[in-house]
């Protein structure tokens, strides 16, 4: 890929996953904390004006001054691009909030450490943890969301609005473990959304991708399973693959991206079936190219709140005890080159009845199967919520349209089996303006 695409690539606000850390001296190229911008002088501007209102302090022009090699500061000509060092950047803060999470979850801020608690609002350079067999899932004003699994590390390195550029700077780093994210699409090209990490597994609203790092192999995957994604490979090899949805790319220790095409999603035998054994257990349908796979549990079809997860190589997955209720159940599969593939969600009821002490005890019993959908809800202004379930990708009429919704999410109750797709219109009232945006359709599984 030529340095014109390259730069066309980032500029048209696809997402750039940098792989730090391949493999000793093939470290991927990890781009500046503060990269410089570009300002187009406009009538009217002079270096200390626009230090005035946009940079760190009113002397900082003169170091815009050296860098540009202005010779008038007080009368700049319309059209000249300035490059404005990212250093000298003013912005304000932008905080994420933790909208959902199970287990031992803490936060690091400043030199402490405390208890995870919903509604938190953490910022940059803050540091999330999860323990064994937690879950915690953050979400920016831009409804943007981050999801860590259990044995997990983020550091939120860059969080802030730039007021020069009127962009959102995004910047996390996974220290260890893996990260899902669900992020709105970028609609201003100077604003960032960046994961540096020799480990994570992301997604985003539009282009959804997830990124993993094997220690032992020193192998870098990145799967694709919306949209379009560049991957930057090591700073000695000096490639970039710009890596399409329904495929993955490999980095190897000489840190050129491999593009290969991601396995289906795999099947759950028995579908959405009952569990009224002591011990949830799930059996994945043989895909062909699998090596393993792995299942993911949660209160919501929109995976919001995953509580559980489990990997496995052949047979059935277990989670062992789990309350009565209705839960969701997520599938992918993982190739001998660890990408992993796409995923299908299922839903399923428990309802335990099973025989204990040669004693028959029935916990279950004939109330409504209820079916929680969730989604995000960030930003400012009043937001209002319609919800739509169709039985088909391309259905024109909606089985369920439910219009003003005040809260982000909505329960159903005992939804037939089969197929369906269900999505969510935001409209919002802000300073006098109505916007309406209306979210991708998500699949789901219920009944056998």
């Amino acid at each position: 890929m030529t340095s014109r695409c390259k730069t066309a690539l980032i500029a048209q606000a696809f997402l750039l996953v940098v792989l730090a850390g391949v493999a000793g001296s093939a470290r991927a190229a990890a781009p500046p904390l503060d990269p410089p911008v570009n300002y187009t002088v406009k009538p009217g501007d002079t270096l200390i004006g626009l230090a005035k209102r946009y940079l760190v302090s009113r002397n900082a022009y003169r170091d815009v001054q050296s860098a540009n090699h202005v010779r008038r500061t007080r009368k700049l000509k319309p059209g000249l691009v300035l490059a404005i060092p990212g250093a000298l950047l003013r912005s304000e803060p932008i905080t994420a909030t933790i909208v959902a999470f199970s287990g031992p979850v803490t936060v690091e801020l400043g030199k402490g450490s405390q208890p995870a608690s919903l509604n938190m609002e953490v910022g940059q350079d803050s540091v999330v943890n999860t323990g064994a067999n937690a879950f915690v899932t953050l979400q920016l004003p831009d409804e943007s969301r981050i999801t860590l699994p259990s044995q997990s590390r983020l550091r939120i390195a860059r969080l802030r609005h730039i007021l020069m550029t009127d962009g959102a700077d995004r910047v996390f780093t996974i220290e260890h473990g893996r990260s899902e994210s669900t992020v709105t699409p970028l609609p201003n090209p100077q604003s960032r959304y960046l994961i540096t990490t020799p480990v994570a597994s992301s997604a985003v609203r539009g282009t959804v991708f997830r990124v993993g790092f094997d220690e032992a192999s020193g192998r870098a995957t990145t799967e694709v399973v919306k949209g379009l994604v560049g991957v930057a490979g090591s700073a000695a090899s000096g490639t970039e693959a710009a890596v399409p949805e329904g495929f993955g790319a490999r980095t190897t220790a000489d840190g050129a991206p491999v593009t290969l095409k991601l396995l289906p999603a795999p099947k759950i035998e028995n579908g959405g079936k009952d569990q009224q054994e002591p011990t949830l257990s799930f059996a994945v349908q043989p895909l062909p190219g699998a090596k393993t796979y792995r299942l993911q549990l949660a209160n919501d079809a929109g995976f919001v709140d995953i509580f559980r997860e489990a990997t496995f190589d052949t047979g059935a997955a277990t989670f062992g005890t789990l309350p009565d209720g209705t839960y969701f159940v997520r599938a992918t599969a993982i190739d001998e080159n660890g990408l992993e593939g796409l995923a299908s969600v299922y839903s399923f009821t428990r309802e335990l009845n099973s025989i204990s002490g040669g004693a028959p005890t029935a916990m279950g019993d004939a109330r409504m199967r209820r079916y929680l959908f969730r989604w995000g809800a960030a930003g400012a202004g009043v937001k209002n919520f319609r919800f739509q379930l169709f039985d088909s990708p391309d259905a024109k009429t909606p089985l369920v349209d439910q219009p003003g919704l005040s809260d982000p999410l909505i329960t159903l109750t005992d939804l037939k089996s089969g197929d369906y797709y269900w999505r969510v219109i935001v409209s919002t009232f802000l300073k006098g303006r109505y916007t309406q945006k209306a979210g991708e359709l998500q699949q789901l599984h219920i009944g056998q």
